[in-house]
């Protein structure tokens, strides 16, 4: 968007001459006989640059970027292995765990990141332990394409809500058999912060994971709805924590820690 391309920067596909890598991964590359680049997406680059094209001296804009600087979006047209300023943290990837996670950081010491926001110590953000006994199976969050927005807005539209009428929480064969739980059944999802219930849609796409030889049940939950609206249900994000990621305040609400019971709430 806007122009369709598939791929970003797929300048970067082809060699700094315009030529494909391989055959294998060709995909867009400069004809030298129609004089602009072509292949099978839209070229997200100048289409009539050369590869050999050299900015004048002051040049700005996209006039700055050489024939074979494909990052049209860097003030340089290069890649960047790390950003050179304005971070709170980095300046080089790392791997750290979600505030509540499972398991200890595999990789270092340093388990969750240092430069999150946490609020810590209020009592509306209580935090599960490493590997809390009470809350052992992990939780992800997602958006569904029926209710493409919030959910505030389709939940209004009654031919969506017929498509996905209400909350439920995709679990495996596995841990619905562990739990007692059956397809379609009620069951309750709790957190330190609160609970909520949802329909439960047993599903093999839910796939344990094996970590230091112990099985590890996860959940998808997704966050459309609420108290208004054609079709109500239980508020996802009442389970949720509020950690921030330390540079533009994104909250932390892909993966943290639950439990859950057959049943419904009172």
């Amino acid at each position: 968007w806007p122009l369709n391309r598939r791929i970003l920067y797929n300048r970067a596909s082809a060699d700094p001459q315009g030529r494909p890598w391989s055959e294998r991964k060709k995909y867009v590359w400069w004809d030298e006989e129609q004089r602009k680049w072509t292949g099978y997406d839209v070229p997200d680059f100048p289409v009539t640059r050369p590869p050999d094209y050299t900015p004048s001296p002051g040049a700005t804009g996209m006039d700055a970027h050489s024939g074979s600087d494909p990052f049209i979006m860097k003030p340089d047209g290069k890649g960047w292995l790390f950003v050179p300023k304005g971070l709170k943290d980095g300046p080089l990837p790392a791997h750290y765990e979600p505030a509540e996670s499972p398991v200890h950081n595999a990789l270092y010491q340093q388990q969750s990141n240092p430069a999150a926001k946490y609020f810590q110590g209020k009592p509306y953000n209580r935090l599960a332990a490493v590997g809390d006994e009470n809350y052992p199976i992990v939780i992800t969050t997602y958006r569904l394409t029926e209710h493409h927005v919030s959910g505030a807005m389709t939940r209004w539209l009654p031919w969506l809500n017929a498509l996905q009428p209400e909350l439920f929480a995709e679990i495996s064969p596995e841990l619905a058999a562990e739990k007692n739980i059956k397809h379609g059944d009620w069951m309750i999802i709790s957190t330190p912060r609160g609970e909520i219930d949802a329909r439960a849609m047993v599903t093999k796409r839910m796939r344990p994971l094996l970590i230091k030889g112990r099985a590890v049940h996860q959940i998808g939950v997704p966050f459309h709805w609420g108290y208004q609206g054609k079709a109500t249900g239980s508020i996802t994000n009442d389970l949720a924590h509020m950690v921030l990621e330390p540079n533009v305040s994104i909250e932390e609400a892909k993966a943290f820690l639950c439990n859950i019971r057959p049943g419904r709430l009172p």
